[in-house]
């Protein structure tokens, strides 16, 4: 799952270096996972399954403590609200599922990349489906990211005709189409923050998203338990580091930070994993390919920026 997130109000100046350590610390523990899926034992969903099972009882954790606080003035979660979780939890399944799919058929850049353009598709659904406006500011930066993300996929498309890299363009295409899952996402968590805390939110969602990769899973086929103690390392990582630890620093970050520069902090997440992938796995990223992440990236920023206000 990418790092793009829904940022709380305005910044705290006392708190502004430790909540900028904890973004870019945050995003670089996120940047872990593509390279973690890309070595895990397992399949891909068996993997993302693994991720939220490890991950599930902190949140667990957290719901419950924060029940337990004096201040607590937890919303009951109602039959609606549990719909709404459910349909978080399918487009998180969605998401995980088809990102760590797409890591497997297409370079760890481009993965990445595409799945962080959930504030892009947040805001065609949002004009779509409920009539919101769109000023120019946000027709620029939809403009800008989508030709960015036109000239990736169409750069992998010419490499892989007639060569070893045939099928590459598939995993973008299904690399784009999880940032449309986490949009849909994003737009549910929105509506549940709204009564609901992070942390009843995460498990409610976490634990139907688990459900249903759970069945995914056994579908893909392939081992259900990692067989070794390097691929259970490797899961526990996955589930902690990345999505506890990673997510959480982001969290904490995005209530002291501008909405603005934390958009731009963020972007350190796709352009470590590109690094790592670089220096791991020998994944240079041609001409075609820099200018248009660059684009994409600046799309990217100037849509959560808009969008924000």
């Amino acid at each position: 799952m990418s790092s793009t997130s829904i940022a709380a109000a305005g910044p705290s100046r006392a708190g502004a270096n430790p909540a900028l350590l904890s973004l870019l610390a945050g995003a670089l523990a996120i940047a872990l996972a593509p390279i973690l899926v890309r070595v895990s034992e397992l399949e891909p969903i068996a993997t993302a399954f693994y991720r939220l099972v490890i991950a599930l009882p902190f949140f667990w954790l957290g719901m419950l403590a924060e029940r337990k606080a004096p201040q607590s003035a937890s919303a009951r979660v109602t039959v609606t609200d549990m719909a709404l979780m459910g349909v978080a939890g399918l487009m998180l399944a969605g998401d995980l599922a088809l990102w760590h799919l797409s890591i497997t058929m297409t370079s760890v850049a481009k993965a990445t990349l595409f799945n962080n353009c959930a504030p892009v598709f947040v805001a065609l659904l949002g004009w779509l489906l409920f009539r919101e406006r769109i000023g120019l500011g946000l027709i620029v930066a939809l403009a800008v990211s989508l030709s960015g993300m036109a000239l990736l996929i169409g750069d992998g498309l010419f490499a892989s005709v007639g060569s070893a890299a045939e099928g590459q363009w598939q995993g973008d295409a299904i690399a784009v189409s999880t940032a449309a899952f986490y949009a849909v996402y994003l737009m549910a968590v929105k509506r549940l923050r709204a009564s609901h805390s992070t942390s009843v939110i995460m498990a409610g969602s976490s634990a139907a998203a688990a459900l249903v990769l759970a069945v995914a899973a056994w579908i893909e086929g392939g081992p259900l338990l990692p067989a070794t103690a390097w691929g259970w390392a490797v899961v526990l990582a996955l589930g902690v580091a990345c999505h506890v630890i990673g997510q959480g620093l982001i969290t904490h970050a995005l209530a002291h930070l501008p909405v603005t520069f934390s958009s731009i902090g963020l972007l350190i997440q796709p352009v470590a994993a590109a690094a790592l992938a670089w220096m791991l796995f020998g994944e240079a990223l041609g001409p075609l390919q820099w200018l248009g992440g660059a684009l994409a990236l600046v799309g990217i920023t100037l849509a959560r920026r808009t969008s924000s206000r």
